[in-house]
């Protein structure tokens, strides 16, 4: 059978005044029905500016300049013979989308192709509701097509509630669609805006809009790397569920190489614009064809790799690109053959084993690479005398609109960011701080250092009380006390050149504190700054460049030699290898360690990466919702995790190895509001071993389904009539209601006075007593881990809870 998508020799370029930038060179690449491919690569391969060629959505500069992409469909074909006379971009059932006009290709997106896109929060438009956003879709492919450019249809368009005209089926079948990405109370939730919805929640809404129409391919362009890997497995687990039912062909864009291991059937590996390996998943990452691919491979943080091996150099110029393979000048293996004329695909495994690499070498010695440098542990770390006491600490935000509110006390409830924490990191360690995203990580972080003033609680920083010190004496001690921020971009000034951004910290500091014995004091610096550079491994001629001429991992380079200025002891690390590509994370990790050897360093290292914690960290903290609920020597956390949240985060990693068996606990929900945080154990609303009451004879995930009831009647979450509206559909009684509502929240298993008690309740949130319902379930159901909160044990290996 041919395949649902080909790319053939697909070839896009930008156009600049340095000249054409080749973003896309040659590339071929099939999907077969069924079918998850997956594109990996660093960032500036050409991953994404391939899936945009695919569908005709490459903005100027930028165009399409050779090649085809041509899509299988019998009834958009058909559909196209019937609107065009002798339409010459179709051919029996193939369609050639490059050369189809925009108004074909229109009929193509969303309909029989559709996209995910990386960040949910730029890709959906905050004016809109998300069921007008569903809906979009659907009126374009499915019902009516597109609306006419009128003033009406306009306004209709920005102020969707007045005169809106989704008639009701069109809404709904946009329930069913939020309903099957599992998006709870779709019915009541349709008018909702982006903004009102959490991360996970916002990413589901884009799927539901890629999936409205059915498509038979669906394009995911890094749908998960904005998500915690506890939401990430959410999305993962969904996105195969949905493709096992609908049967749809996906293209999986993404630089992690754990997910595509769990994800994908074939891969495809990208690098300057060219497929230099493609072949089964399991085949890759067993045996990889390319030093490319290999190279990968080996910068992945794992269990039994105490140093990593990153690529030396960068990515190519995409505008004057070296001759014969482009990865030669990065290749450890590269001879003169490799750098003249074109180089072929040469196949590999066996006969049956679709394997192909553009490389010259049959085989490459593999002990070769990283033979240069100290691969094993060489960690001689001593760790001495505890040097950072975090005792109580809380910040609180105030949710206050102004001072007069403030003053007033009407700012209402504030946000708990921070709320209790306890730690100690003795001198010469890496202690890792891990979480969710809004747990509180880079808070704490910052509420350390002074950056934000504590609202409650301590931090003793060699004997000394940091909360208490003046501005001039906190002055002075920052000296001791840096960090290194997450986005390098974001945190370099783009006005300051590298030596300026380098030299600053030593102005403010007047360091050296010894006066030049030769020249002046300025000459002193550019010394002071050129021993930075050389020790973050940056070449010294790289200082008068701006951060927007270096490259990421460069650029985060600048960010630690600028934190080493001053001489620090103590270094915060907040999330600082999470935006860059595995090789060039490689780089950093290794560096790290360096520096810290070298200059006898003490890190808080904080994270959501746990392959990278487990890489660099000595003692791992555990965060949730504002509090540190498991503390560990990092081999002891991952052998033998004891609070439920990590071991939910530790199953949610994903393994760079396809034939790996996972036993993944999937989380349920979002984490919830630090304004009004759970009682007793905050993560008792999403655990799966919460405790019932000594008293009551229940399966824990039937008990799981009726806590989870609970939360919906408390926050009155439950829409009554929908449900009315289905069961009267079906020609079923009112009293079918309670039934239906059971069946809809609990998964079978609830017996005798359980079920008493949980259909009582429902009866009265049907007759919209809400409290009643809440009462009685409370009363029968509660447990331990709601009216008690758990504390941390002083011991070495404490956890939070009342397991």
């Amino acid at each position: 059978m041919s395949p649902v998508l080909s790319l053939s020799d697909l070839r896009t370029q930008f156009s600049t005044e340095r000249g054409q930038v080749k973003a896309v060179d040659g590339v071929s690449l099939d999907i077969d029905e069924g079918e998850t491919v997956g594109l990996v690569g660093e960032s500036g391969s050409g991953k994404s500016v391939t899936a945009l060629s695919a569908m005709g959505l490459v903005d100027d500069p930028g165009r399409v300049v050779g090649g085809e992409v041509t899509l299988r469909s019998s009834s958009l074909a058909e559909t196209f013979r019937t609107r065009y006379t002798n339409p010459g971009f179709v051919d029996g059932d193939r369609i050639d989308l490059t050369a189809a006009p925009e108004e074909a290709l229109r009929a193509v997106r969303g309909g029989e192709m559709s996209m995910i896109f990386q960040d949910p929060m730029t890709s959906l438009n905050p004016a809109l509701t998300v069921g007008e956003q569903v809906a979009e879709s659907l009126r374009l492919h499915q019902y009516g097509g597109r609306k006419k450019d009128t003033w009406l249809n306009a306004v209709r368009e920005i102020l969707p509630k007045l005169g809106s005209d989704i008639d009701q089926e069109v809404v709904d079948r946009t329930v069913d669609v939020l309903s099957e990405v599992g998006i709870p109370e779709p019915t009541s939730r349709v008018d909702e805006y982006p903004h009102e919805f959490s991360g996970g929640m916002r990413q589901r809404v884009l799927i539901a809009i890629a999936l409205a129409c059915r498509p038979n391919i669906l394009v995911a362009d890094e749908p998960t790397t904005a998500l915690d890997v506890t939401i990430q497995a959410q999305i993962l687990d969904l996105i195969n569920d949905l493709q096992d039912e609908l049967g749809m062909s996906v293209l999986f864009i993404t630089h992690d190489l754990g997910v595509v291991a769990e994800t994908c059937d074939r891969v495809a590996v990208m690098y300057a614009g060219e497929i230099v390996e493609e072949g089964p998943v399991e085949e890759i990452f067993a045996n990889p064809s390319h030093p490319y691919t290999y190279a990968l491979l080996e910068s992945i943080p794992t269990e039994d790799r105490d140093r990593l091996t990153p690529i030396e150099g960068n990515v190519p110029d995409l505008i004057d690109m070296p001759a014969g393979c482009h990865f030669a000048p990065r290749c450890p293996w590269a001879t003169a053959e490799c750098r003249e004329g074109d180089i072929p695909y040469l196949q590999h495994g066996g006969d049956d084993v679709d394997h192909r690499a553009k490389c010259v070498l049959d085989a490459f010695d593999e002990s070769e690479y990283g033979a240069g440098s100290d691969l094993s542990s060489g960690r001689t770390r001593q760790v001495g005398e505890p040097m950072l006491e975090v005792e109580g600490l809380k910040k609180h935000f105030s949710r206050a609109e102004g001072l007069l509110d403030e003053w007033l006390g009407l700012d209402g409830e504030s946000v708990k960011a921070v709320d209790g924490v306890d730690l100690t990191v003795y001198e010469g360690e890496t202690l890792g701080l891990v979480g969710e995203s809004g747990c509180g990580k880079s808070t704490t972080g910052r509420t350390i250092l002074r950056l934000l003033d504590a609202t409650e609680g301590r931090v003793l920083f060699a004997g000394e009380d940091l909360t208490t010190l003046s501005k001039s004496q906190l002055r002075e001690r920052r000296r001791d006390l840096q960090m290194i921020f997450q986005d390098p971009m974001s945190s370099l000034d783009p006005r300051m050149s590298v030596e300026q951004i380098v030299a600053e910290p030593l102005a403010i500091h007047d360091l050296p504190e010894d006066a030049p014995a030769e020249g002046s004091r300025r000459n002193q610096r550019k010394r002071r700054v050129t021993e930075l550079l050389e020790a973050v491994g940056l070449d010294p001629d790289q200082r008068d460049r701006y951060p927007h001429e270096m490259s990421g991992g460069q650029r985060q380079r600048v960010g630690i030699a600028r934190a080493l200025a001053v001489d620090p002891d103590f270094i915060v690390c907040d999330e600082p290898v999470s935006a860059l590509d595995v090789s060039v994370q490689a780089q950093i990790l290794n560096l790290l360690e360096d520096l810290q050897e070298e200059f006898g360093l003490t890190f808080l290292f904080i994270a959501h990466d746990l392959s990278v914690v487990r890489h660099i960290c000595d003692r791992i903290a555990v965060m949730y919702l504002g509090e540190v609920v498991e503390t560990a020597p990092t081999g002891e956390l991952f052998a033998e995790p004891r609070h439920p949240y990590t071991k939910a985060l530790l199953s949610a990693i994903p393994v760079p190895d396809p034939t790996a068996e996972t036993d993944r606990v999937i989380l349920e929900g979002d984490v919830p509001s630090p304004i009004d945080p759970p009682s007793g154990c905050h993560f008792r609303t999403r655990c799966p071993q919460v405790i019932p009451p000594e008293d009551i004879d229940i399966d824990q995930g039937v008990y799981r389904d009726v806590m989870t009831l609970r939360e919906r009647v408390a926050d009155e979450a439950i829409d009554v009539d929908a449900v009315r509206e289905e069961v009267a559909s079906s020609n079923g009684a009112e009293g079918r209601v309670v039934d239906t509502l059971r069946e809809r929240f609990v998964d079978g298993g609830l017996t005798g006075a359980n079920r008493e008690i949980v259909d009582s309740a429902l009866e009265a949130v049907v007759a919209g007593d809400f409290d009643t319902a809440e009462d009685r379930l409370r009363d029968r159901f509660e447990s331990v881990c709601e009216r008690e909160s758990p504390t941390l044990a002083d011991e070495e290996h404490p956890s939070a809870c009342h397991l």
